[in-house]
């Protein structure tokens, strides 16, 4: 068998492991603002500890990057999978709050809960990008990473869904770590596909950090992530409280609020997949207009008067985030060297992580005037949209 036939064969063991990783992930991330709720803690409480996990987790992500283009993306991929499998089993057994915030920090448990949420890892872009040199193979395979995990998630808001019934015998906060180790279980099965995975052999690194052209297009990536990531930080990591709090709803119903969403991102990203190889196609444009719709839907969710209309907006939001996710993970990968694809992709991602931890500000702006943190968030990623055009367009030549 060929190297490239192996490869594409491996594909679906990564498949696999991005499956059962976002029903583990997405679940915890949807938990947590709500546990740590059952546990007694006050809303801006928990979103100056949600700054304090989104910092180290931004820590994490690039250390591991910049370990990928020396050890190989796919052994990146399994140690960012032992962590949150040994974080799960953690919050499985302890109720100490310290020790929760660390393990939900390490383990990236922190962060947007979005249909993307669980397909990606530290390694991955890295990954698509090293074993597909094509852009229109990138995007179909990272659509249809995108599409799996998000189908996946939907299991992962079930549980939310699930915690529910079962809070009702064994209590809200058993029922939390119950279902918390059920999620470690799941995380295991994901190394276990990615010790299946192949990985291309890549030139041999010989720079210390990075080549000069992949620095530049990084920090403009960069750049254009800033915006959009503060605006998110703000909107979304404590969106089911800010469910529970704003509509007054439980935990039932936000899961199936997410649920739709997951469905319809996981239906956008496939079909972003299928439309890749279409000639006119463009990368950029979808990019750009998807995250300025995502950006505006935010705004208008703010300002919902039910929970119906404000999980119907939220689910579109899905649609349009799943079809221009993969054109943009893979534009982030034009103007990279080979042998910088690990520390680029996080290092791209690095000024969105740090943005994100603007999520510190949403318990306060909440608190504040309910609709604020998403009307602000949106606002933030509108504007972002249009600085991340301007900074990643192709020059004209003159």
């Amino acid at each position: 068998m060929s190297e490239k036939d192996e490869l594409e064969n491996s594909f679906k063991y990564l498949l696999v492991s991005r499956a059962t990783r976002s029903v583990a992930l997405i679940f915890s991330t949807l938990a947590m603002p709500l546990y740590l709720s059952a546990l007694g803690y006050k809303v801006v409480f928990i979103g100056v500890m949600y700054f304090f996990m989104m910092l180290l987790g931004a820590v994490i992500s690039i250390t591991l990057g910049l370990l990928g283009d020396r050890i190989g993306y796919k052994n990146i991929l399994i140690i960012g999978e032992i962590i949150p499998f040994i974080s799960l089993s953690i919050l499985t057994f302890t109720g100490n709050f310290i020790i929760i915030i660390i393990a939900a920090a390490f383990g990236g448990i922190s962060g947007t809960a979005g249909g993307m949420r669980g397909a990606f890892s530290p390694g991955t872009t890295a990954l698509i990008a090293s074993n597909w040199r094509n852009e229109k193979d990138r995007v179909n395979k990272i659509g249809k990473l995108t599409a799996v995990g998000s189908a996946f998630s939907v299991f992962g808001s079930m549980m939310i869904s699930l915690h529910g019934w079962f809070s009702g015998l064994v209590g809200v906060v058993d029922a939390f770590r119950f279902l918390f180790g059920l999620s470690a279980v799941l995380v295991g099965i994901s190394i276990i596909s990615l010790l299946l995975v192949k990985e291309k052999k890549r030139p041999k690194k010989e720079s210390r950090i990075m080549k000069k052209e992949s620095g530049i297009y990084s920090i403009k990536v960069l750049l254009a992530n800033i915006m959009n990531g503060f605006g998110l930080g703000l909107a979304l990591p404590l969106l089911p409280l800010w469910f529970a709090i704003r509509y007054n709803v439980n935990s039932f119903g936000i899961g199936i609020a997410f649920t739709g969403t997951y469905i319809t991102t996981a239906l956008a990203s496939y079909y972003a997949s299928k439309f890749a190889y279409n000639k006119k196609f463009n990368a950029l444009f979808a990019a750009t207009f998807s995250r300025t719709i995502q950006g505006g839907m935010i705004i208008a969710i703010a300002f919902m008067p039910t929970f119906f209309l404000a999980a119907l907006l939220y689910a579109l939001r899905g649609f349009i985030a799943g079809f221009g996710a993969p054109s943009r993970t893979a534009i982030n990968m034009r103007g990279v060297n080979d042998q910088d694809y690990g520390t680029a992709s996080s290092i791209q991602g690095l000024g969105g992580r740090f943005a994100q931890t603007s999520s510190g500000l949403s318990g306060y702006l909440m608190d504040i005037y309910t609709p604020l943190p998403l009307f602000i968030g949106g606002l933030f990623q509108t504007v972002g949209s249009f600085v991340y055009f301007a900074l990643l367009k192709p020059k004209t030549k003159t």
